[in-house]
């Protein structure tokens, strides 16, 4: 595909600035012990134009990941949501609203919403929670929609949480499994000071091409076992690379520029950039795109690979604690789903 003949604009929708300073009050995360390398998945065989496209990544063969073992993505939420109230000192009964993304499909558990058992396990008794479906681009929608009812005063004080068990959500014999791991992440959301929090966001969405999705299949859901089951795996539809790559390298930067634009911004005033992590060559194309060094890109891909709705607060909580983000920063999101959904957001660090 001709990158060239691409529109950017999925749709025609706008750029939002928010009349009201909602903002990141604390981040957390959790990722589960177990560290996998590839080398360990035992059904992958990789064709020449596979090897040849992830030798983009120049520390492909050394790539890990964290892989949960009997620990489900409820479970791992609640760990990233404690991690995140404990180390900023959030009292649980001050919460008054929970939600929950997740892409990962958990057929024991499609109903009641896993943001109810959340919301009870950490004991935010005072709360209202439901899920937010918007697949593998979940997280940005998510902050949006919690700050949204803050700004609104519905509610003063929101926790978005996810948590992704993708490895044991993906058929472990294709070579899309060599970029997944596992992964929680959690921020709450308050009004700040004017001018801080989130200044900016975009969405934009379009059914297109099916190019990824969850399906009922068959595949091998261990990476290191020749076991074989039926059940919902997250699935990239073949040519997916091909067909679809040329398309994300400008979709992102797009959304990301639209987000800027409406505060009178450049890429070159942010600060720190985070993706969605899917893998490293996306990023440093993205980076190029928005005419920016990679040193403004934090990225978590090479200890943590992509955990989708996962990825982006893992990567800020991650970055807060090595002091990567510092108070004033401007850091922008940009988070990609396929068939379309794309989101961008831009913030003022205010912690």
């Amino acid at each position: 595909m001709n990158s060239a003949k691409i529109n950017p604009d999925l749709s025609g929708s706008y750029a939002v600035k928010p009349k009201d300073s909602v903002g990141i009050v604390a981040v957390g995360k959790y990722l589960p012990p177990k560290i996998v390398k590839n080398s360990e998945f035992k059904n992958i065989h990789l064709t020449p134009q596979e090897e040849a496209f992830f030798g983009t990544d120049p520390n492909f063969d050394k790539n890990i990941r964290r892989v949960a073992e009997d620990e489900d993505a409820m479970e791992m939420a609640v760990k990233a949501a404690k991690n995140a109230m404990e180390k900023y000192k959030i009292d649980p009964l001050s919460i008054d609203l929970v939600l929950f993304t997740s892409s990962c499909k958990d057929l024991s558990r499609l109903a009641p919403p896993a943001a109810n058992y959340v919301q009870t396990a950490i004991g935010a008794n005072n709360a209202n929670s439901f899920n937010i479906d918007c697949g593998f681009n979940g997280w940005i929608p998510a902050m949006v929609t919690g700050a949204s009812f803050i700004a609104s005063g519905f509610y003063r004080r929101v926790l978005v949480v996810t948590g992704e068990t993708i490895v044991g959500s993906m058929d472990c014999a294709t070579s899309e499994a060599l970029f997944m791991g596992d992964g929680a992440g959690a921020v709450v959301l308050e009004k700040v000071e004017e001018g801080n929090g989130m200044l900016s966001y975009h969405l934009m969405s379009k059914e297109c091409v099916s190019a990824a999705g969850v399906r009922i299949s068959g595949g091998f859901p261990q990476y290191n076992t020749n076991e074989w089951d039926i059940r919902p795996y997250l699935y990239i539809a073949p040519n997916s690379f091909e067909r679809d790559i040329p398309a994300l390298q400008e979709y992102i930067p797009h959304s990301i520029k639209k987000s800027l634009k409406v505060i009178d911004q450049g890429t070159k005033d942010v600060d720190c950039y985070i993706f969605g992590q899917q893998f490293y060559g996306l990023n440093d194309i993205w980076s190029k795109k928005l005419d920016v060094d990679y040193s403004k890109v934090y990225d978590t891909i090479w200890e943590y690979a992509c955990m989708k709705c996962a990825s982006i607060p893992v990567t800020l909580a991650d970055a807060a604690e090595k002091g990567k983000i510092k108070k004033g920063d401007i850091i922008a999101f940009g988070d990609q789903g396929a068939n379309w959904s794309i989101s961008s957001a831009v913030f003022k660090w205010c912690i």
